[in-house]
Protein backbone atom coordinates (compact mmCIF):
# COMPACT_ATOMS: atom_id res chain seq x y z
CA UNK A 1 0.00 0.00 0.00
CA UNK A 2 1.92 3.12 -1.04
CA UNK A 3 2.64 5.57 1.99
CA UNK A 4 2.62 2.70 4.34
CA UNK A 5 7.16 2.62 4.20
CA UNK A 6 7.07 3.42 8.15
CA UNK A 7 11.23 4.18 7.24
CA UNK A 8 10.17 7.37 5.90
CA UNK A 9 8.51 8.69 9.28
CA UNK A 10 10.44 11.36 11.32
CA UNK A 11 10.01 11.95 14.91
CA UNK A 12 10.62 15.63 16.14
CA UNK A 13 9.63 17.49 18.99
CA UNK A 14 7.45 20.89 17.96
CA UNK A 15 7.77 24.21 19.91
CA UNK A 16 5.87 27.44 20.58
CA UNK A 17 4.14 28.21 17.00
CA UNK A 18 5.31 25.25 15.27
CA UNK A 19 3.20 22.98 17.69
CA UNK A 20 -0.20 24.01 15.05
CA UNK A 21 1.09 22.09 12.70
CA UNK A 22 -0.67 19.02 14.69
CA UNK A 23 -4.50 20.80 14.93
CA UNK A 24 -5.94 19.37 11.62
CA UNK A 25 -4.31 16.05 13.06
CA UNK A 26 -6.37 16.75 16.33
CA UNK A 27 -9.23 18.15 15.16
CA UNK A 28 -9.95 15.10 13.14
CA UNK A 29 -9.01 12.75 16.24
CA UNK A 30 -10.76 14.46 18.91
CA UNK A 31 -14.33 16.07 19.42
CA UNK A 32 -16.22 18.19 22.11
CA UNK A 33 -14.46 18.20 25.70
CA UNK A 34 -11.55 16.08 24.66
CA UNK A 35 -10.97 18.30 21.48
CA UNK A 36 -10.75 21.65 23.51
CA UNK A 37 -8.95 20.21 25.95
CA UNK A 38 -6.40 18.65 23.48
CA UNK A 39 -6.06 21.99 22.62
CA UNK A 40 -5.82 24.05 25.76
CA UNK A 41 -2.93 21.33 26.73
CA UNK A 42 -1.08 21.80 23.34
CA UNK A 43 -0.28 25.41 24.41
CA UNK A 44 1.05 24.50 28.28
CA UNK A 45 2.35 20.63 27.89
CA UNK A 46 6.14 20.14 28.36
CA UNK A 47 6.68 17.42 25.19
CA UNK A 48 5.32 17.87 21.98
CA UNK A 49 6.22 14.97 19.61
CA UNK A 50 5.04 14.71 15.61
CA UNK A 51 5.52 11.59 13.14
CA UNK A 52 6.08 13.56 9.80
CA UNK A 53 6.44 12.18 6.36
CA UNK A 54 7.33 14.75 3.63
CA UNK A 55 6.42 17.66 5.43
CA UNK A 56 3.10 16.41 6.83
CA UNK A 57 1.90 15.62 10.77
CA UNK A 58 1.11 12.21 10.70
CA UNK A 59 0.51 11.97 14.45
CA UNK A 60 1.42 13.51 17.64
CA UNK A 61 1.86 12.58 21.12
CA UNK A 62 1.84 14.97 24.29
CA UNK A 63 3.91 14.79 27.04
CA UNK A 64 4.48 15.46 30.76
CA UNK A 65 5.97 14.93 34.02
CA UNK A 66 3.63 14.98 36.57
CA UNK A 67 6.17 14.39 39.42
CA UNK A 68 9.94 13.79 38.85
CA UNK A 69 9.39 9.72 38.41
CA UNK A 70 6.37 10.29 36.71
CA UNK A 71 5.33 10.22 33.34
CA UNK A 72 1.99 11.15 31.57
CA UNK A 73 1.40 10.17 27.69
CA UNK A 74 -1.91 13.21 27.36
CA UNK A 75 -2.82 12.68 24.26
CA UNK A 76 -1.54 10.83 21.08
CA UNK A 77 -2.89 10.67 17.50
CA UNK A 78 -3.17 9.97 14.08
CA UNK A 79 -4.36 10.86 11.40
CA UNK A 80 -7.46 8.31 9.99
CA UNK A 81 -5.14 8.38 6.85
CA UNK A 82 -2.57 7.23 8.49
CA UNK A 83 -3.58 4.73 11.12
CA UNK A 84 -2.41 1.06 10.72
CA UNK A 85 0.73 1.89 9.77
CA UNK A 86 2.29 1.93 12.82
CA UNK A 87 2.59 5.33 13.44
CA UNK A 88 1.01 5.39 17.17
CA UNK A 89 3.39 2.84 18.14
CA UNK A 90 6.04 4.38 17.11
CA UNK A 91 5.15 7.62 18.70
CA UNK A 92 4.24 5.77 21.98
CA UNK A 93 7.66 3.88 21.90
CA UNK A 94 9.80 7.27 21.40
CA UNK A 95 7.64 8.84 24.41
CA UNK A 96 8.51 5.51 26.76
CA UNK A 97 12.14 5.83 25.37
CA UNK A 98 12.42 9.65 26.21
CA UNK A 99 10.61 9.09 30.04
CA UNK A 100 13.04 5.91 30.53
CA UNK A 101 16.33 8.44 29.51
CA UNK A 102 14.81 10.84 32.04
CA UNK A 103 14.79 8.27 34.83
CA UNK A 104 11.10 8.17 34.74
CA UNK A 105 9.66 4.88 36.64
CA UNK A 106 6.25 5.25 36.09
CA UNK A 107 3.74 5.73 32.98
CA UNK A 108 -0.04 6.68 32.76
CA UNK A 109 -2.08 7.00 29.87
CA UNK A 110 -6.10 7.33 29.75
CA UNK A 111 -8.05 6.28 27.47
CA UNK A 112 -11.72 6.15 26.60
CA UNK A 113 -13.68 2.74 27.16
CA UNK A 114 -15.00 2.23 23.99
CA UNK A 115 -11.39 3.16 22.19
CA UNK A 116 -10.02 -0.09 21.63
CA UNK A 117 -7.47 0.97 18.96
CA UNK A 118 -6.12 2.90 21.37
CA UNK A 119 -6.25 0.91 24.68
CA UNK A 120 -4.93 -2.19 22.61
CA UNK A 121 -2.05 0.34 21.39
CA UNK A 122 -0.96 1.08 25.14
CA UNK A 123 -1.60 -3.23 26.59
CA UNK A 124 0.57 -4.19 23.56
CA UNK A 125 3.40 -2.13 25.31
CA UNK A 126 2.75 -3.26 29.20
CA UNK A 127 0.19 -1.01 30.13
CA UNK A 128 -2.21 -2.09 32.24
CA UNK A 129 -5.88 -1.08 34.08
CA UNK A 130 -5.24 0.74 36.80
CA UNK A 131 -7.97 0.46 39.77
CA UNK A 132 -9.49 3.25 41.61
CA UNK A 133 -8.45 1.48 45.16
CA UNK A 134 -4.93 0.08 43.80
CA UNK A 135 -1.99 0.91 46.13
CA UNK A 136 -0.32 3.95 45.21
CA UNK A 137 3.09 3.62 42.70
CA UNK A 138 5.52 4.57 45.70
CA UNK A 139 3.70 1.38 47.33
CA UNK A 140 4.51 -0.87 44.65
CA UNK A 141 1.15 -0.42 43.07
CA UNK A 142 0.18 1.64 40.19
CA UNK A 143 -2.32 3.41 42.10
CA UNK A 144 -2.52 7.44 41.02
CA UNK A 145 -3.68 9.26 44.43
CA UNK A 146 -2.46 12.50 44.34
CA UNK A 147 -2.44 12.92 40.44
CA UNK A 148 -5.68 12.03 38.57
CA UNK A 149 -6.23 15.22 38.73
CA UNK A 150 -3.94 16.69 37.17
CA UNK A 151 -4.31 13.91 34.28
CA UNK A 152 -7.66 15.16 33.99
CA UNK A 153 -8.96 11.50 34.32
CA UNK A 154 -12.83 11.61 33.40
CA UNK A 155 -15.70 8.87 33.61
CA UNK A 156 -15.97 7.14 30.69
CA UNK A 157 -12.29 6.54 30.74
CA UNK A 158 -9.53 3.94 31.48
CA UNK A 159 -6.62 4.71 33.61
CA UNK A 160 -3.89 2.74 32.20
CA UNK A 161 0.00 2.63 33.90
CA UNK A 162 3.39 0.50 33.78
CA UNK A 163 6.05 0.52 35.71
CA UNK A 164 8.86 1.05 33.16
CA UNK A 165 11.81 0.05 35.50
CA UNK A 166 12.78 -1.59 39.14
CA UNK A 167 12.45 1.46 41.56
CA UNK A 168 13.68 2.82 45.01
CA UNK A 169 10.18 3.59 45.43
CA UNK A 170 9.37 -0.06 46.56
CA UNK A 171 10.78 -3.24 46.75
CA UNK A 172 7.31 -4.89 45.28
CA UNK A 173 8.08 -6.76 41.80
CA UNK A 174 6.70 -5.18 38.45
CA UNK A 175 3.67 -5.08 37.19
CA UNK A 176 3.13 -8.87 35.25
CA UNK A 177 2.57 -8.21 32.12
CA UNK A 178 -0.84 -9.33 30.39
CA UNK A 179 -1.13 -12.62 29.13
CA UNK A 180 2.16 -13.86 31.51
CA UNK A 181 2.54 -16.48 33.44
Amino acid sequence: MPGTDSSSVRLIELEGEARERVLPTLKEGFVGIYRWHAKRTLRGVSTVRAAVRDGAVLGFAMLERLVPEVGYVYYLAVGTSHRREGVGGRLLDDALDRFRGEGVKVVYAAAEEENQASLALFRSRGFRTVARDEPSYREGGLGAQGLRSRMWVVSGEVLLGLRLAASRLSSAPADPQPGAG
